[in-house]
């Protein structure tokens, strides 16, 4: 039988180790670079990562999210993909500046609830552009809750950004994106128990000179159920499904009308030369007539050509595309 300390020898070896007189282990690495902390209370590995399905879907609502959304406000707007992660809700709500616009969702026919989160900036952002203002990013935020007017902008951008993100769903998954209700407090949303894991994705909004965020908020559990869909990769259908979208976007782009103009040249006049010219009399321009003028498409020169005529109507013939050497 292995010998078993005193209770004498246990407190003797304490004081022992406290005063410095039982040596213990310092071989500890003092180069800790590339460690990472593990989680021991996690279940398992971050969830997103086995779901690539989940990138392409993003990268298909950036798609349709950015035009639309452009549309609708009458501004450019630049959609894109922060992070995606794994995290548990409770840290998500902690992390979550308020005030915020907490949309909650039902994807049918999945169990459970998600949540498209837009950050209080982002919001008043939103309603400054709607009544024609240039996205004001001075707006105090602190003890703010939203208007009634507000809460209709809000709806309004939360009906565009379900649509899209159903449409990107349609090729792993037929979902339909139904919105339940609206909440400001992170506690009144329930989508998840505090310690249940939810993938979070992180967009980056972009109006003109302002960044605000938004996130889509899916609980893990109520992705389970087609974990096997979301595990595939649909890259390839996805490439050929948009060769129809292509098409029909280089057709539209053949049927643009340009502004197509050329300068046969120029010259520098007094005010008191203008005021003395009659009829008939010339200006001498900086440019001889057998001497080749740029063609250009908008305030861009694309070709060179000569100045003649066809059919009794002036013309240009072109030489050739490039600019003027």
């Amino acid at each position: 039988m292995e010998k078993v300390l005193s209770q004498e020898e246990v407190d003797s070896l304490l004081n022992g180790i406290d005063e410095g007189k039982v040596e213990t282990e310092t071989d500890i690495p003092e180069n800790t670079e590339g460690l990472q902390v593990y989680d021991f209370s996690s279940k398992s590995a971050p969830y997103h990562q086995r779901m690539p399905a989940l990138g392409i879907i993003n990268e298909r609502f950036i798609s349709f999210i950015n035009t639309n959304l452009s549309d609708a406000t009458g501004s450019a707007i630049d959609v894109s993909v922060r992070e995606i992660d794994t995290v548990r809700y409770g840290e998500f709500c902690r992390s979550l500046p308020l005030p915020a616009s907490l949309n909650i969702l039902k994807m049918k026919p999945l169990r459970g609830y998600a949540a498209l989160v837009l950050e209080g900036p982002l919001v008043f952002s939103f309603v400054d552009i709607f009544f024609g203002g240039k996205c004001s990013t001075h707006v105090k935020l602190e003890g703010r809750s939203f208007t009634a007017i507000e809460k209709k902008i809000i709806q309004r951008i939360v009906n565009i950004v379900l649509q899209d993100y159903e449409r990107a769903w349609a090729d792993v998954h037929n979902l339909e994106m139904e919105y339940s209700r609206t909440e400001v407090d992170p506690q009144f949303a329930g989508i998840a128990k505090p310690d249940e894991m939810i993938i979070t994705t992180r967009f980056n909004v972009e109006i003109g000179n302002f960044s605000g965020s938004m996130s889509i908020c899916i609980p893990y559990n109520t992705l389970e159920s087609i974990k096997s869909d979301l595990s595939q990769n649909y890259k390839t259908e996805n490439v050929e499904a948009d060769s129809p979208w292509r098409q029909f976007i280089e057709k539209k782009l053949k049927e643009i009308e340009l502004d197509l103009h050329c300068t046969l040249g120029m010259t520098t006049i007094t005010g008191r030369e203008i005021l003395g010219m009659q009829k008939d009399d010339v200006i001498l321009l900086d440019q001889r007539i057998k001497e080749p003028v740029g063609i250009y498409i908008g305030a861009s020169q694309k070709m060179v050509g000569f100045p003649g005529s066809v059919n009794n109507k002036k013309a240009i013939r072109i030489a050739r595309w490039g600019k003027m050497e």
